[in-house]
């Protein structure tokens, strides 16, 4: 007889509970896969902008380099969030005055 493996009823132990290694690690595989996409999505809007408002080729570029530093500070912020808040508040110079 093939012994049985799987125990849909039966809770799972401390043994079976994932290790914080592997917590880690998916966390940095979903930072790494938010970075890599808002870079993309980032240089893509960057160089739309880029065609639709410049002449020039230095132009385009600099646009599509400001949609790739807004993809990539934007995935720096949510993944720092992720991994417990790394990022700093801002400065009270910053942050909006109460009304």
């Amino acid at each position: 007889a093939t012994p049985v493996l799987f125990f849909p009823n039966m809770p799972p132990s401390a043994s079976m509970a994932r290790p914080p290694e592997l917590a880690t690690d998916a966390q940095w595989d979903r930072a790494i896969e938010l970075t890599l996409r808002r870079l993309v999505y980032g240089a893509g809007a960057g160089l739309a902008l880029g065609l639709i408002f410049t002449r020039s080729s230095a132009g385009r570029g600099r646009a599509m380099s400001f949609g790739l530093g807004m993809g990539v500070g934007s995935a720096y912020t949510d993944a720092s969030r992720e991994f417990g808040g790394v990022v700093p508040p801002l400065p009270s110079v910053l942050q909006p005055t109460p009304k």
